[in-house]
């Protein structure tokens, strides 16, 4: 079994009676791949630019910014202890046999995407 992503998401809601907040960060890697992010109420705010090696703040420039001071820094770190995981997960998860569960009913579906007048396939499974 292949594992090509290791994904985490941590969610926090805070606040009062009277105001909630959601606060979520995404951290995940793969292979050749990273995702760094942080949203408040699911308005990206900052995310790590892996490619052009900074952190990005989306925000229009009329609202004030959210300022993360060594994010980017921290955001490189978290994918080697990222991918780090990922190696031990393949090698803890390679002799694990795959589980198989026979349907439980007959399922019908098309083969390709189903054209109306045409000839479609249909598998039965």
């Amino acid at each position: 079994m292949k594992m090509k992503l290791l994904l985490f998401v941590c969610g926090i809601l805070s606040g009062t009676a009277e105001v909630f907040h959601e606060d979520l960060a995404i951290d995940g890697c793969s292979d050749s791949d990273g995702e760094d992010m942080y949203s408040l109420d699911g308005e990206e705010v900052w995310y790590a630019d892996f490619k052009k090696q900074t952190g990005v703040e989306p925000q229009p420039p009329f609202v004030d910014h959210v300022s993360v001071p060594g994010g980017y820094e921290q955001a490189v770190a978290n994918q080697q202890i990222c991918r780090s995981n990922l190696k031990n997960s393949r090698i803890g998860m390679k002799d694990l046999p795959l589980e198989r569960v026979p349907p439980s009913n007959v399922v019908v579906y098309s083969r390709d995407e189903v054209e109306l007048g045409e000839q479609n396939t249909l598998i039965c499974h």
